[in-house]
């Protein structure tokens, strides 16, 4: 009976430590940064037609002009490429509007159609 009681108790630790190891490599997938967006993903993004009007929209705090604008510059996308770089402009309008004003219901709704847009695709 002890010797199957030490046995138990083996098998038991052997569990705990196997649910350590892979609480921790688990747990260890989250903390990884993002990655970094290419500049020259960006510079892209912000030369499609119309993304002028829309940065300047979000820095009058003009949120109704943001979805004006930005569905001008979705109308005009004709390419994968294209498409990239408009998922990239409503990204980074959302990440803007959210820190303009993270207090404003207005925006939240904004934010949360620019979230639907940029998964939407075209």
């Amino acid at each position: 009976m002890i010797l199957s009681i030490r046995t138990m108790s083996s098998k038991v630790s052997s569990v705990w430590v196997a649910g350590l190891v892979l609480a921790a490599s688990v747990g260890g997938v989250g903390c990884k940064k993002p990655p970094a967006v290419d500049p020259a993903a960006i510079q892209a993004a912000e030369s499609l037609p119309g993304a002028a009007e829309v940065r300047a929209a979000v820095e009058k705090k003009d949120f109704e002009g943001v979805l004006t604008a930005i569905s001008k510059v979705r109308e005009q996308v004709t390419n994968d490429e294209q498409n990239i770089q408009f998922l990239l402009l409503a990204r980074q309008t959302r990440d803007r509007i959210s820190e303009l004003a993270p207090e404003d219901p207005k925006a939240m709704e904004i934010v949360a159609t620019l979230r639907a847009l940029s998964t939407g695709g075209r």
